[in-house]
């Protein structure tokens, strides 16, 4: 594994570097655009925060605020957004609103077994 512009969980390269509080910001505007309470809002943005690791294994910086160091792939943030949408019993067809990808998921679920 490389030690620069790896993933954390799947260990794939990151072709577009976003730190997990950018990650995070771009969230919380997809949901406020779908007009979620400030409860509902708060609620799915903690559970996410807290499935995204803290820990890095890059010295690449994000591409939107070059201030954090990157963690994890976006289709790995898709697939711990979903899971946080599941646990919360959000319908299956309300995460394309999010960019979530389904295929994906279930490639890497069978491939690298990262998320069991």
């Amino acid at each position: 594994m490389s030690e620069f512009n790896s993933c954390f969980i799947c260990e794939s390269s990151i072709s577009d570097p976003v730190c997990k509080t950018c990650y995070m910001q771009q969230i919380s505007v997809i949901l406020n655009d779908l007009m979620f309470n400030y409860v509902a809002k708060d609620i799915v943005l903690i559970k996410l925060k807290n499935k995204i690791p803290n820990e890095h294994l890059n010295e690449t910086p994000c591409l939107l605020c070059k201030k954090e160091k990157v963690a994890i792939c976006r289709y790995c943030f898709s697939v711990s957004l979903a899971d946080t949408l599941r646990e919360l019993n959000f319908p299956e067809d309300s995460f394309d609103g999010f960019g979530y990808n389904l295929l994906f998921e279930e490639e890497i679920h069978k491939d690298k077994k990262v998320f069991e």
